[in-house]
């Protein structure tokens, strides 16, 4: 990819940007674009004219949206997976989304995902060159840079890392190993925290459309992926590694998020500008008439028929009523007559909020439950039971569950079982994830799909119903992208793939 074609990209995310309500503005450099798009001098852009686009592409990937590219590709794939979603009943399975129910996707299908993440990489470097050295933003995009190489080793394990990093762009980048990598984020974000501790306040603030500005909330936040690439590593890791690193974290003393990380640049109910979930799973301009994957994606009855049996106070609002007034879905790879149409919810209220909701990268449900797991595992201070129970009690709050906390703690104490009730579990690492799964449903598919692979929880032995499904087995990686295959040839050939690699477990998985 060539150094021209980066710099288009950056500039049809100032586009997108500068679009939106209140976002950061960018004329000056908007006007040069929109007049001699091939011809604007990169030294007019700065990193407080990529920043915002880039933290919005970020969370839109997470959220299930293609960014950047003409790819199809999303993270989609990893909600069907883990049984937040399906195909409606009135649609047959063609294309990639037979590949999702079959399992068989392949490296074609990776291209649009992988692109976008690397271009996502790019405007992080960019804005870290290109930010005055006492702004937030460099230490900020350092953050975000790790989130998103962890999420990419988290698809694909062995991945560019070191070369991709380096800012003057190497087209043909070598791969990284895995765990090598996972060791290099907690290092760079420990570089991003030295950043963000000596940053001062100042213009540059406005271009931070996730915290503001405010440095505090932005090391929290690295601490809490920090946090979340240890646990990772919890199952077959170097333990004293671990918990040399956890000490560090607490010897910092700013401590983990403890609100939900929202990306909102402007967001509101306009041709696109409209929040990122909003926009892919909800509805046109004026809320009557629904996007084409309101319509094609349905509930998945294996979340419907889980929270129905307990009662969970979180189906309707994780889920909307059928027309048919029953709250159902359809399984993944069910026939196309298995269940009417009438009789199928689609995304709830309590996701669907409006379409100038804040595009969330973590909830705090997550990060609560995270410090759950790191507490039962000795590798912080702190009462494991509470710190499940407020993450369970944010999850209750964020869908905006009626009696919120109380409800929460209800559900909690009024249950025998050992995926709700800790207190209860003869494995308390089980029922965290049980209570994450539902946290992440609608919202985070691919980390809902990482913590299956690390812990096998929830339970999807046979996940597809599909007919013609050889191996009924969620994989645990994705393939390559044909793109590299054909522009890094040599380097990706170096890994050695086949397609039996998809059921090559990461290095952190059981």
């Amino acid at each position: 990819m060539t150094y021209m074609t980066i710099i288009k990209k950056i500039y049809s995310s100032l586009v997108f940007v500068g679009m939106l309500a209140g976002a950061v503005s960018c004329k000056k450099e908007l006007d040069k674009n929109l007049q001699n798009p091939n011809g604007v001098p990169s030294k007019d852009i700065k990193g407080k004219d990529v920043f915002p686009s880039a933290l919005n592409n970020t969370a839109a990937m997470i959220l299930g949206q293609a960014v950047y590219s003409t790819g199809t590709a999303t993270a989609a794939f990893a909600s069907e997976w883990m049984g937040y979603t399906a195909r409606t009943t009135s649609y047959s399975a063609s294309g990639a989304q037979l590949q999702i129910e079959l399992f068989t996707l392949n490296s074609t299908y990776s291209n649009g995902l992988w692109e976008g993440q690397y271009h996502n990489i790019f405007d992080y470097n960019f804005v870290i060159a290109n930010s005055d050295a006492t702004s937030v933003l460099s230490g900020a995009a350092k953050v975000m840079r790790a989130l998103v190489f962890e999420d990419l080793v988290d698809i694909y394990g062995n991945i560019p890392y070191k070369q991709a990093v380096d800012p003057s762009g190497n087209i043909r980048p070598a791969y990284d190993t895995d765990s090598t990598i996972y060791r290099s984020l907690i290092t760079d974000l420990d570089s991003a925290i030295i950043s963000l501790k000596a940053s001062q306040s100042g213009a540059d603030d406005a271009a931070d459309v996730l915290f503001k500005g405010d440095k505090t909330k932005w090391v929290q936040f690295a601490n809490t992926i920090k946090m979340r690439i240890l646990i990772r590593q919890s199952v077959n890791g170097d333990q004293t590694y671990i918990k040399q690193q956890f000490t560090a974290i607490q010897t910092e003393g700013s401590g983990f998020l403890s609100q939900e990380a929202g990306v909102n640049p402007g967001y509101t109910d306009a041709v696109n500008q409209q929040s990122p979930l909003w926009n892919n799973y909800g509805f046109e301009v004026g809320g009557k008439n629904g996007k084409a994957n309101h319509v094609f994606y349905i509930a998945n009855k294996t979340m419907t028929d889980y929270l129905a049996a307990r009662a969970d106070p979180r189906l309707g609002r994780l889920y909307a009523e059928s027309p048919s007034g029953v709250y159902d879905g359809n399984f993944l790879g069910d026939g196309v007559s298995a269940r009417p149409v009438a009789t199928l919810s689609t995304f709830g209220p309590g996701v669907l909020q409006s379409a100038a909701m804040d595009a969330v990268l973590m909830s705090a449900s997550q990060s609560y439950l995270l410090q759950a797991e790191a507490a039962y595992k000795g590798y912080i201070t702190g009462d494991y039971i509470s710190l499940f129970r407020k993450g369970v009690e944010e999850s209750f709050r964020y869908l905006g569950v009626p009696g919120g906390a109380t409800a929460a703690d209800a559900y909690i104490d009024g249950s025998a079982d050992d995926r709700i009730n800790i207190a209860a579990s003869a494995n308390p690492v089980k029922t965290i994830i049980y209570q994450k799964w539902i946290a992440l449903c609608e919202m985070d598919g691919l980390e809902a799909w990482a913590e299956w692979r690390r812990t096998g929880f929830p339970d999807r032995t046979k996940p597809s119903l599909n007919p013609s499904v050889a191996t009924n087995v969620i994989p645990e990686r994705l393939l390559y992208p044909q793109t590299e295959f054909d522009n890094n040839t040599a380097n990706v050939a170096m890994q050695k793939q086949t397609s039996a690699d998809k059921y090559k477990a990461i290095f952190w998985s059981k």
